[in-house]
């Protein structure tokens, strides 16, 4: 029931843009098998690296795929480390 639901509220779109963390974004796509890629956008007030995830509709994940891909070409995000992490 909770598949057809989300399906429901989400099949116009082609992906859903959400933070990674402080939401319910990862129970959604844990309890419905949606597709989820998750790709870093930059750094917190302390440091910490941030996400962004990436929903589609099921069996969809070319959707997703090719505009992570466009994101990533277009940012320089995955290049950048935590302080800690640079030599």
């Amino acid at each position: 029931m909770l598949i057809q639901e989300v399906n429901e509220k989400i099949k116009e779109f082609d992906v859903i843009i959400s933070p990674s963390f402080g939401g319910t974004q990862l129970s959604l796509t844990n309890l419905t098998g949606h597709p989820c890629v998750v790709v870093p956008n930059g750094f917190n007030k302390n440091g910490s690296p941030t996400s962004l995830s990436f929903i589609g509709n099921l069996f969809d994940e070319a959707s997703i795929l090719e505009f992570v891909k466009k994101f990533q070409e277009n940012s320089d995000f995955e290049e950048k480390h935590p302080k800690m992490f640079l030599k």
